[in-house]
């Protein structure tokens, strides 16, 4: 049989005895010869054949040449397979994990030249540190120390990264399971700190960091309180970091602050300097102006006397006064008329809204007094004429004289007297205008009726969607112009004084001959008890 064969065969074998112990994992035996034999016979027995099954794995990988490269990985995956099942039955059982431990099979797979392999082993040490705390200190030192050795050796010597990464991180995992080992690893490899410098930049910064700690302190609690001083100063770093940015945050947009108000502050300077220069141009300039005119006229006056004779100098300043007097007078009104202009543009206002106020106020006493009446006097029919009142006369006595009444006894004419107040009665309900005016009085309760409806399920406006929006729009153009009037009309109305839009409501005129049609029908029909 190959070798090949025999690994696979005795891998077969070994899983199926683990399948069984591991079985029995978590299970509370009542007999205790077999509590007894499980713990001093079976288990140990388990543990070797796994480390032994590992061991000729790790013999076969090892064996293989470097093409062969997918046996390999399969190889590497049944011991991965091994080592796991190795650290389940070590969870039910945890005590096992010092035979483990102190087994001289792991340490010989720690020594294997594979890489994948050794990092199996080194996570698989960690595993078993997590599992029992107290594990380093049950086991001799040798066997401690020559782990260590081994993974040392494989810091300073290897030249791969990720067993380098495992072996600082199973190193700083020993030291902190087990605290003496602290300063047996200050004392025992001295020369450490310097070879780790290789190792910088390659991704195992932090570890290798806390490593350094460890080895400058030389004891665990110096160690711990090494590492407690540079995460105090960590954190105070980050946080003077943060004050301090946080300062120049605030300093930059006071400097802003500061110079945007410079800037406005001088810019408002500039224009009250421009304002005033402007200002004294302006009335130097008039200045100069009004001098030249009083000189043109002081030397068109002087011309003027030196042409005139000297009789009728006198005259002329006489009537030079009385044209300066009349022009300082005209002067004067106006400036008194200017002055009282406000207080007449207030009177005018005033008289203006008495004016609306007496409007509104008739047309409400036209109203009510409309209301109070019996009957409009402008839907009676007219009265008849003497002539006319005559003519009819002749009419009933001549159709009496042809159509003398019959004998009709008192049932006849009560059914006469029904169907005359019923004719009446249907007379007036089929007059047109009034009829006319019920429906469209009915439509308009109908549609005020609908408009609370749908006003009273309006969602809120914070709540309206487009579909809200298309079910209370009108896609009529006449409808939506009439909509963009009155709501033009409205917002001008909302920003005049109260007693401009007095009575403006009822100026339109469709509103206004509605409501005397209505109230002209509802009088109309109280009067004749309908």
């Amino acid at each position: 049989m190959s070798a090949d064969g025999a690994v696979d065969s005795h891998l077969n074998s070994s899983l199926t005895a683990c399948a069984n112990y591991t079985g029995t994992c978590g299970l509370a035996l009542s007999n205790p010869s077999d509590l007894r034999q499980l713990d001093e016979d079976h288990l140990p027995k388990c543990v070797e054949n796994l480390l032994i099954l590992a061991r000729h794995i790790n013999a076969a990988v090892t064996a293989l040449p470097k093409d062969s490269i997918q046996q390999k990985s399969q190889l590497v995956a049944s011991l991965k397979q091994v080592m796991d099942a190795l650290v389940q039955l070590a969870a039910g059982y945890f005590y096992i994990c010092t035979k483990v431990m102190s087994s001289p099979w792991l340490l010989q797979l720690l020594v294997s030249d594979d890489p994948k392999i050794t990092n199996i082993i080194m996570a698989t040490m960690e595993k078993l540190l997590r599992l029992d705390p107290q594990l380093l200190s049950k086991i001799d030192e040798e066997t401690v120390f020559s782990l260590m050795d081994e993974l040392v050796y494989k810091l300073t010597v290897n030249t791969d990264v990720m067993i380098a990464a495992g072996a600082c991180r199973c190193l700083l995992r020993f030291c902190d399971y087990h605290k003496p080992l602290v300063e047996a690893l200050c004392s025992r490899y001295k020369g450490l700190r310097p070879l780790l410098r290789r190792w910088e930049g390659r991704g195992l910064d932090r570890d290798l960091r806390h490593m350094g700690l460890l080895l400058e302190s030389g004891s665990a609690l110096r160690a711990k309180a090494q590492r407690n001083h540079e995460c105090a100063r960590y954190i105070q770093a980050v946080w003077r970091g943060y004050a301090a940015r946080r300062r120049l945050r605030k300093a930059d947009k006071a400097f802003a602050k500061f110079q945007k108000s410079y800037r406005l502050k001088r810019a408002e300077q500039e224009q009250v300097k421009l304002a005033t220069q402007f200002q004294s141009e302006l009335y130097h300039q008039m200045k100069m102006k009004r001098q030249k005119m009083l000189r043109a006229f002081n030397e068109k006056r002087l011309q003027t006397m030196e042409i005139l004779p000297a009789a009728r100098i006198e005259e002329y300043l006489r009537k030079e006064k009385s044209v300066a007097a009349l022009r300082i007078q005209t002067l004067w009104r106006g400036h008194r008329e200017r002055s009282k202009l406000s207080e007449r543009q207030k009177i005018a206002q005033q008289v203006k809204a008495a004016i609306r106020i007496q409007r509104a106020f008739r047309r409400w006493l036209e109203k009510t007094e409309l209301a109070r009446q019996e009957f409009p006097t402008h839907l009676k029919p007219p009265g008849l004429t003497d002539a006319r009142r005559v003519e009819l006369m002749k009419t009933i006595s001549k159709w009496r004289e042809q159509h003398p009444p019959l004998e009709i006894d008192e049932a006849e004419l009560q059914s006469l007297h029904k169907r005359t107040h019923e004719a009446l009665a249907a007379h007036y309900s089929r007059v047109r205008p009034y009829r006319k005016l019920q429906y469209q009085v009915e439509g308009m309760v109908a549609r005020i009726d609908t408009d609370t409806e749908l006003l009273a399920l309006a969602p809120p406006l914070k709540d309206v969607t487009e579909k809200d929006v298309a079910m209370y729009s009108s896609r009529s153009l006449p409808v939506a112009i009439a909509a963009k009037e009155r709501h033009a009309k409205t917002l001008r109305m909302r920003q005049l004084p109260w007693w401009k839009i007095l009575g403006e409501e009822e100026e339109d005129p469709e509103d206004v001959k509605e409501g005397k049609e209505q109230l002209e029908a509802e009088l109309l029909l109280e009067a004749m008890g309908i």
